[in-house]
């Protein structure tokens, strides 16, 4: 169905039941005059725009994201996508895109090589660990990593620079990724504490 997703962001609301299963809705957002009979292949992934991490198909024509849909199949969002999962992809094709890593020089962002770029970070790392110590440096970390990944950002953290200054994300805290509705409205011991699951997952918080 057609929803105008800029007057209603997160598309209709699905009246539900306590013991209600959360139906299927898939919602679906193409290039400008395409249909989903015009996409070449559908590649299954899912949307890392969020921590919820929602179930999606990305359409490709002629080797290009043209477009996503949600996957009906996926036990999280059954469907739906969030205003950044439906939209997100468009920068891809974007003309002023960034391509090459940039650096400042002289007051003016100018395009390098990831070595030099890489370089710059390892040298500017060491300068403020030289001048004032491991306190200098934070890790805020995405919700979209496995969890030997998290124990690897923790110990380059901790164990090797020495900062108590890291900030896991929301999805990090249960090590696990979130459930749909019906788990949320079940669960009897929330794991995410003095926190809003269904603002801080906005698929499954507006059914």
């Amino acid at each position: 169905m057609a929803v105008d997703r800029v007057a209603a962001p997160w598309g209709e609301r699905t009246a539900l039941g306590q013991e209600a299963v959360w139906p299927v809705r898939v919602d679906l957002q193409l290039e400008e005059g395409l249909g989903e009979g015009d996409v070449d292949r559908w590649i299954q992934s899912a949307c890392v725009l969020c921590s919820h991490g929602c179930g999606l198909d990305i359409a490709v024509k002629d080797d290009r994201i043209v477009g996503v849909r949600g996957r009906a199949q996926d036990r999280v969002n059954r469907g739906r996508l969030g205003p950044k999962g439906l939209f997100g992809w468009q920068a891809n094709n974007a003309a002023d895109r960034l391509v090459q890593p940039l650096i400042r020089r002289d007051g003016e962002l100018v395009e390098t090589d990831w070595d030099t770029a890489l370089g710059t970070v390892v040298e500017r790392s060491r300068q403020l660990l030289a001048e004032q110590g491991p306190l200098a440096m934070a890790f805020y970390t995405t919700g979209q990593l496995f969890l030997e990944e998290y124990y690897t950002l923790g110990v380059i953290g901790m164990a090797g620079i020495g900062t108590p200054h890291g900030r896991q994300h929301p999805a990090v805290h249960g090590h696990r990724r979130p459930g749909p509705e019906g788990e949320l409205r079940q669960r009897r011991r929330p794991r995410l504490l003095r926190r809003h699951q269904r603002l801080r997952h906005p698929v499954p918080g507006r059914p």
